[in-house]
């Protein structure tokens, strides 16, 4: 695996390389955040075809709790309803974040909604989703990055994350048999006090005894501004493979590991980079996740720019362009799709 790391860091990925067995079953998926729910129908439409366009048969919508039943009894599921309905109509298969506290669920009121939320009322939302979804969606992820404080806050507590996972593997398990769970995606992380690094996080999972309430791993495994075959211990991306062995180590061998953001943002901010290098960022990447056994489908931060200012990293994270030109990752993601496979 190092020396393929290197020669496939050396050169710009133009074609994706063929290794093994593995790579059929991974799977490609685009993450598509917030924006998608309050899209018009049409703007919704558009792209779902665009992410058909790129070669995905997933995509990542969040279930956002906050907005769904901010008045607790009140829920509406309009804004969910249309991409959930989009995406299928399109032949997308759907992977669920479900994340994000009403203000009466809050554990800690004045942490706005990435504030940890009330196990047991998690529970009772995660139970109302798999009720209203479960013909059209069958893998589900709790909450988005809770390693880090800017989504898991006050503070990240894998105690209380515990908590959240057990009421959601709960409610799935009695009301979709076959339903698939994952811990929610770990973002790239130091332990300072403030976060928690993604190893550490899942270490402290299987201490207090949470493998039964998973199904799989998610990962967001950011490389930029490095390539994903860089070395350096700082670069996120080899996150998959030291995941993949305290998973393996705990006996966890079938489990898979689902990167579920992935990719490099352009524009001028600070760690951004320029588009070629989003191109070999995402070509490497994607070429280095098809040889890992048991990882996938990944899904592509993001089809498309979320804004114009290209100071802003969030801003700039597309495949396609504002006006929904290319830029030449979308190239590269193409290149790779038949090679990725559907997935599971």
């Amino acid at each position: 695996m190092a020396l393929t790391l290197t020669l496939l860091g050396c050169s710009t990925p133009t074609t994706p390389t063929v290794l093994d067995e593995h790579m059929n079953e991974t799977g490609l998926g685009i993450a598509g955040g917030h924006p998608w729910l309050s899209m018009s129908a049409s703007e919704l439409d558009r792209q779902m075809a665009g992410v058909v366009d790129a070669g995905a048969t997933w995509i990542r919508m969040d279930l956002d709790w906050s907005l769904i039943e901010h008045d607790r009894g009140r829920k509406d599921w309009s804004m969910t309803d249309r991409v959930v309905r989009s995406a299928r109509s399109h032949g997308l298969h759907v992977l669920a974040i479900l994340t994000y506290s009403p203000p009466w669920a809050r554990q800690n009121p004045g942490a706005g909604n990435k504030a940890a939320p009330n196990p047991a009322l998690f529970g009772q939302f995660v139970a109302d989703a798999v009720d209203r979804y479960r013909d059209q969606i069958r893998h589900w992820e709790v909450w988005n990055e809770p390693n880090v404080t800017s989504f898991f806050a006050p503070l990240p507590h894998v105690g209380l994350y515990a908590q959240l996972l057990h009421q959601a593997a709960t409610a799935v398990r009695t009301r979709q048999p076959g339903g698939q769970v994952l811990v929610g995606g770990l973002a790239p992380a130091a332990d300072n006090g403030r976060d928690i690094a993604p190893t550490t996080f899942i270490e402290r999972l299987y201490a207090l005894g949470s493998a039964p309430d998973f199904d799989a791993v998610a990962v967001h495994p950011y490389s930029y501004p490095e390539l994903p075959a860089a070395p350096s211990r700082d670069n996120a991306f080899h996150n998959l493979t030291r995941i993949r062995a305290i998973m393996d180590a705990r006996g966890d061998t079938s489990k898979r590991l689902w990167p579920t953001e992935f990719g490099a943002p352009t524009g001028t901010g600070a760690r951004a980079v320029d588009e070629q290098t989003q191109a070999e960022i995402l070509g490497g990447g994607l070429d280095l996740i098809a040889q890992m056994p048991l990882v996938g489908p990944v899904f592509v931060y993001s089809l498309i720019d979320a804004g114009d200012d290209r100071q802003d990293l969030e801003d700039n994270f597309g495949m396609l362009r504002r006006d929904y030109s290319a830029k030449p990752a979308l190239a590269q993601v193409r290149a790779r799709a038949e090679v990725l496979g559907a997935g599971r």
